[in-house]
C-alpha cells in the first residue's frame, strides 16, 4: 500500500488505515525509549494518544495537510510524539507544587510561597467534571462509555476488549474509543469548573 493510499483510507475513517496507523505508529512510538517514560510520568496510554490523533486528523480537518510529500507514517508520528511532549502540565502554565513560581516582577519567588490553588479541591472538580461528561457518553451511547471505561480505568487491551464485548475488530475498539475520547473533550467545557476562575 502506498503512502497516498494510505492516507486516503485514514481520510476516509476506514478500518484498514487506521488499524495501520496503531500498528505503524501509535504503538511503536507508546513503547519507544523517548515516548515511554514520559508518558507513563504523564499518565498518557496508547488509547489517549490514538484518541487524540484520530480528534486532530478527522475532527479538525489536520488530515488535509499531508500532501504526499514525505513519508505519511514520519509525518503521523509527529503528531503523536507532539501529544506527548505538550501531555507535560508545566508547558500550560500549571507550575508543579515543586517549583516556586514567579511573581509580577519576574523575580524567582521563595519556595515557602503558600500555592494559589488548593490541589485537593482542584482534583475534586476535575473528577467531578469526568463523572458528568462520562454520563453524557453513556446517556448518547452505551458501547463507546463501556470502551471508553475498559480502556481507561481497567487497562484493557483493544483485543480484551473485542472479545469481551463482542466487537467485530481491534481497528473499530479502536475507533470507537477515538470517538468517545473526542465525545468527552467536546462535553468537558459545559462542566468544567476547575478551569474557571
Amino acid at each position: 500500500m502506498t503512502d497516498l493510499e494510505w492516507h486516503t483510507l485514514v481520510k476516509a475513517g476506514e478500518d484498514a488505515g487506521w488499524k495501520l496507523v496503531w500498528e505503524k505508529v501509535v504503538e511503536p512510538e507508546s513503547k519507544s525509549m523517548r515516548s515511554a517514560a514520559m508518558m507513563k510520568r504523564y499518565s498518557l496510554t496508547a488509547g489517549d494518544l490514538m484518541g487524540m490523533l484520530y480528534d486532530e486528523m478527522i475532527g479538525r480537518k489536520k488530515i488535509d495537510l499531508y500532501r504526499g510529500e514525505g513519508s505519511f507514517e514520519g509525518w503521523l508520528r509527529r503528531y503523536v510524539r507532539g501529544f506527548v511532549l505538550n501531555a507535560d502540565p508545566n508547558k500550560h502554565g500549571e507550575v508543579s507544587l515543586e517549583q516556586a513560581h514567579e511573581d509580577s516582577s519576574g523575580a524567582a519567588s521563595s519556595p515557602m510561597d503558600l500555592p494559589v490553588h488548593d490541589i485537593d479541591v482542584l482534583r475534586r472538580d476535575v473528577w467531578n467534571t469526568t463523572l458528568r461528561c462520562f454520563h453524557d457518553l453513556w446517556m448518547s451511547d452505551p458501547e463507546r462509555a463501556y470502551v471508553h471505561i475498559l480502556k481507561t480505568r481497567f487497562r484493557l487491551t483493544s483485543e480484551e476488549i473485542r472479545d469481551f464485548l463482542g466487537i467485530s475488530s481491534t481497528a473499530n475498539v479502536d475507533q470507537i474509543f477515538s470517538r468517545a475520547v473526542k465525545f468527552m473533550r467536546a462535553a468537558w467545557p459545559r462542566y468544567d469548573t476547575a478551569g474557571k476562575g
